[in-house]
């Protein structure tokens, strides 16, 4: 049974950590397009959704077949853990997603001009008031299993209400949520030299407005007064890492 058990880690193992030859995920936080990192950690509000994209890369100079596995590493309570690869979106319960096809040399950028259609979409949605949460993401090639990469989402759960804390910084929750015109949050980034803002996106993954947060801190109120009804998702920034994503309703 251990001998059993060894050679499924080693698998496991095997299967989440292998180099990608032909497969590259970027972070286009701040416009850019960066080789994504290895894990990422958030903070989430209760009955608050965090919403992360990456677009994928095919580096062959030939089209390109993936899929993609979500392994929940640890989730207390009921949280919702759904992805989007491609014009494909599946719900909690599903692990592995259907194919995709990259063309050569090219990538699926985190919101594709068609509509509906993503480079690979993560949502978490807090159902309960406080824990963590783990998941990997792993992109590999649907011919060569072996042939993949992975990211880890690591998501901190708080009170509704209550401050986000990360690596010392002070972001309260954006307020009121829902809201008509402004909003406004408080914010302590503790003397940082790197430049900050708050990015808000639709539910397409679409920057709509970005606010440059000029004190390291303040009270910031934002005018939303442009952006239709609807639910959006807005991340502060700092350098180029979002030290807070949740979910901001508009409602009129």
């Amino acid at each position: 049974m251990k001998k059993n058990l060894l050679i499924l880690s080693i698998l496991l193992v095997s299967f989440y950590k292998s180099k990608s030859q032909s497969i590259q995920l970027l972070d286009t936080t701040g416009g850019a397009m960066n080789q994504a990192q290895s894990s990422y950690t958030f903070w989430v509000d209760n009955d608050s959704a965090c919403n992360y994209m990456f677009a994928v890369k095919n580096l062959t100079s030939s089209q390109l077949t993936i899929k993609v596995k979500k392994h929940v590493i640890s989730n207390v309570g009921s949280n919702s853990i759904t992805f989007c690869i491609g014009s494909l979106c599946y719900g909690a319960t599903t692990t592995l997603s259907g194919s995709v096809t990259i063309p050569a040399n090219s990538f699926i950028p985190p919101v594709h001009p068609t509509p509906g259609t993503f480079g690979l979409s993560t949502e978490f949605a807090a159902m309960v008031a406080s824990g963590t949460a783990q998941v990997m993401y792993t992109i590999f090639n649907a011919n060569n299993v072996n042939d993949s990469v992975s990211v880890t989402i690591n998501y901190n759960l708080t009170a509704a209400g209550i401050k986000s804390i990360a690596t010392n910084y002070f972001v309260s929750n954006i307020s009121p949520n829902p809201a008509n015109t402004n909003v406004s949050v408080n914010y302590d980034l503790k003397n940082t030299l790197q430049p900050a803002s708050i990015k808000i996106y639709n539910m397409l993954g679409t920057l709509v407005k970005t606010v440059s947060l000029e004190t390291y801190s303040n009270n910031t109120k934002i005018d939303i007064t442009s952006l239709e009804e609807g639910i959006y998702f807005y991340s502060v920034i700092v350098g180029e890492k979002p030290i807070k994503t949740s979910r901001l309703v508009v409602s009129r």
